[in-house]
């Protein structure tokens, strides 16, 4: 594929390396000439030094025949012209861009860029696959006892999920003190107690003994 990338910051440069070493022939679009040697010093001469979002320049880097256009500066404004510009004169079937601004991104969709990239976004989804989706909760510590109060959520499709306490094998020394649905009701748990999906977990624990009850508690089938 033939791949026009404007922006050769810390967003493009990246991605242009990344494109380069998968096969592609690209050319890099910037107005920063030093921006654009950065790119002549790492990958030779595929960059142009120029303004994207001007019919010359994107002429001069034969967007009439590019497969795609991929827009990375920090101007949503520029990306969004440049994209436009690409597809509605050159016939750059797919746009691609960069959106610095969460609020930016239904704009993007409306105007017909093919692929809207919200910044916003990919930090978050990077926080959600680092993150548990059912965090260890440590309420309050037992002083002087080397216990703690906790809370754990059970996730949906945890292997303790329609399992009676009894058949639950809970750490040394942990005490479950209370359940609460996920509709707000609370239970004082016994070994007749079933565990449901999004039941919230308080327990007395000792300190060694609580990431073993965390993921007692929310390991999946």
């Amino acid at each position: 594929m033939y791949i026009l990338v404007m922006g050769a910051g810390t967003t493009g440069l990246p991605l242009i390396s990344a494109l380069v070493t998968a096969g592609h022939e690209v050319l890099a679009i910037d107005p920063d000439r030093e921006s654009a040697d950065a790119v002549r010093d790492r990958l030779g001469n595929i960059v142009i030094n120029g303004d994207a979002t001007t019919s010359r320049v994107l002429q001069q880097a034969g967007a009439s025949r590019a497969d795609a256009f991929i827009a990375t500066s920090r101007s949503d404004s520029d990306n969004l012209a440049a994209c436009l510009l690409a597809r509605h004169m050159f016939n750059v079937e797919q746009t691609i861009a960069i959106v610095n601004k969460q609020e930016n991104t239904e704009l993007f969709d409306q105007s017909g860029v093919s692929v809207a990239v919200s910044t916003t976004d990919l930090v978050l989804s990077h926080i959600a696959g680092a993150l548990p989706a059912h965090p260890l909760l440590r309420l309050m510590p037992v002083r002087g006892r080397g216990l703690e109060v906790v809370g754990i959520k059970v996730p949906e499709s945890a292997s303790v999920v329609g399992r009676p306490l009894r058949d639950v094998q809970i750490p040394y020394g942990v005490q479950l003190a209370l359940i609460i649905s996920s509709s707000g009701r609370t239970e004082l748990p016994t070994d007749d107690t079933v565990i449901e999906s999004e039941d919230e977990v308080i327990a007395v624990s000792p300190t060694e003994s609580t990431q073993a009850l965390w993921e007692t508690l929310t390991e999946l089938r």
